[in-house]
């Protein structure tokens, strides 16, 4: 196979294609030193979130075993360190959101089937003044009386993510980040107005109980335009004692086979942070944001890669006869092969 066609390099493609359709320009401004486009920031970026390192680590130790994303790239030199940080710095986080909105170009998708679900994220790298004032308490509590503290303990904040997913594809393209717990409910309408920018149609939005309640089923049905899939949260409660005409329907019925295609959701948060961990480098807040929102790009950039393999796939392997599903499905296939060897 030759470095040209290797999946990284797909990969590194369609991140590329992602930022034209998404309207990045290749040069900032025409005084720029054409040393490094913002293309190749973008791919390098989003490889970084793939190797879970720091800067340094990653241009001195990571890019180094992949020569064929440099020749693919077309880098005259390794870039710095800094020089990525600060192209990081510089990206707005509504321009990667942009992005990650077009990550179902050329899928086949006309009709949207959505979902939403929340998830959290820390962050690996504490400031020493946080440090310095877990020990003090610690050390004033040991001192102190068994009871109630008199102050309140600073906690460690953590990013609750909350992600819309097209459900068929599997492929994320709205994100909320927040630093405060807060109702699922309320979290929902900001992260469909994002894709509702997108200008596709949609079919169905499935949620889960934390997002029961009528203000949601109205925007969903009146202004998307689309079917709502939200279980109630009190089952106990009767239907005549339910508030709200779309909730009453709720617990009426409804379909369960489209209800559990939600649980795609979850997987996708799923796979996001077991393959890349669930934690961020970053020190400033958001750059935290950003390095999340560059994951979800390189997690859509090779699901879009897996699906266009298993399309080709299917097109070249024949589907079985009747003889061979019987023998598949009874005998199984091993042991058909074994016994053809036999004979």
């Amino acid at each position: 196979m030759s470095t040209n066609n290797t999946p990284l390099i797909r990969v590194c493609k369609r991140i590329v294609e992602l930022c034209k359709r998404s309207g990045i320009k290749k040069y900032s401004s025409k005084f720029h030193n054409r040393l490094y486009d913002n293309f190749q920031f973008m791919v390098l970026l989003c490889l970084k979130q793939k190797s879970g390192v720091g800067y340094k680590a990653f241009i001195e130790e990571e890019l180094i075993e992949w020569p064929h994303v440099v020749e693919f790239l077309k880098l005259k030199t390794v870039p710095h360190p800094d020089a990525l940080n600060k192209f990081a710095n510089r990206i707005k986080q509504s321009v990667l959101e942009l992005v990650l909105l077009q990550t179902t170009a050329r899928t086949g998708i006309k009709k949207l089937f959505l979902g939403q679900d929340g998830t959290g994220f820390k962050s690996k790298k504490i400031s020493h003044y946080y440090i310095f004032r877990v020990e003090y308490f610690q050390r004033k509590n040991k001192r102190r009386k068994k009871g109630r503290p008199r102050k309140k303990r600073r906690k460690k904040k953590y990013l609750y993510v909350q992600i819309m997913v097209e459900l068929r594809t599997q492929m994320p393209l709205g994100v909320l980040i927040s630093r405060k717990p807060a109702d699922d409910y309320n979290k929902f309408k900001p992260v469909a107005k994002k894709v509702m920018k997108l200008g596709k149609a949609v079919k169905i939005v499935v949620l889960d109980k934390g997002y029961d309640d009528e203000k949601v089923h109205e925007f969903i049905r009146e202004v998307m335009e689309a079917l709502s899939i939200i279980p109630a949260r009190n089952k106990d409660v009767p239907v005549y004692k339910t508030k709200g005409e779309y909730r009453k329907l709720m617990k009426k019925g409804y379909s369960k086979k489209k209800y559990y295609q939600r649980n795609k959701n979850e997987t996708v948060n799923s796979v996001v942070k077991r393959k890349w961990g669930d934690g961020t480098l970053a020190m400033n807040w958001r750059n935290q944001n950003k390095e999340i929102i560059f994951r979800l790009i390189f997690y859509a950039a090779r699901r879009f890669t897996s699906l266009v393999f298993l399309f080709f796939l299917r097109k070249k392997i024949l589907p079985l006869r009747k003889e061979e599903s019987k023998i598949f499905s009874e005998e199984g296939f091993l042991q058909s092969q074994i016994d053809e060897k036999l004979i």
